[in-house]
Order: C-alpha cells, then sequence, then structure tokens
C-alpha cells in the first residue's frame, strides 16, 4: 500500500511538473532530504509537524512497534492518503488549465 501510494505521488507529482526528472527530484526530496532537515527546526515544532510527513506517515502504517510521537497504523493511511489526493489534484488542476 505505502510503495503503491508513493509511486502515485511521483506520478501525480510528475504530471503536475510536467517533467519525468522534475517529479524524482521533488518525491525524493521530500521522502529523503525534508525529514532530515526537521532536525533544524525547534522541537517543539519537530515533534508536531515530523509524524505528517508521507515517509513517516507511511513508516507509522508498517512499524511493528510504535514510538509516542507516531501516528497509528490507520491515521497513517489516511495521512498518506490525503498527500496523495493533494498531488493528484495539483496534477488535474495543471492539467486542466494547460492541457484545455
Amino acid at each position: 500500500m505505502y510503495l503503491g501510494l508513493v509511486g502515485v505521488i511521483g506520478i501525480a507529482l510528475g504530471a503536475l511538473l510536467r517533467s519525468v526528472a522534475g517529479g524524482i527530484s521533488v518525491l525524493v526530496a521530500s521522502l529523503l532530504l525534508v525529514p532530515g532537515l526537521l532536525s533544524l527546526l525547534p522541537s517543539a515544532w519537530r515533534d508536531h509537524v515530523s509524524p505528517y510527513l508521507p515517509s513517516n506517515a507511511g513508516e507509522a502504517m508498517f512499524a511493528l512497534h510504535h514510538d509516542s510521537g507516531m501516528l497509528s497504523p490507520s491515521a497513517g493511511l489516511w495521512v498518506l492518503l490525503a498527500w496523495t489526493a493533494l498531488a493528484l489534484g495539483g496534477a488535474a488542476v495543471r492539467m486542466v488549465r494547460r492541457d484545455a
């Protein structure tokens, strides 16, 4: 489920940016770089923002042992579905405006 949704997000980002390389770059940056850059934020902000990133929400879906700061598996699924819907919505708007 996680990898399928990440793939759909990647396709939506490619359609949104109208570039395969741009879509892959943004997807990799959002999944790998942004969680690492959150360490630069104050801990109060980091604790509230971190669970809602796509990578951390996906991790909450399949983690065997949940920490206190993690989402529940169902909440992780809903957050990842929201990220997917947001990316697909942006791609749909972009396609309707530019290709109409």
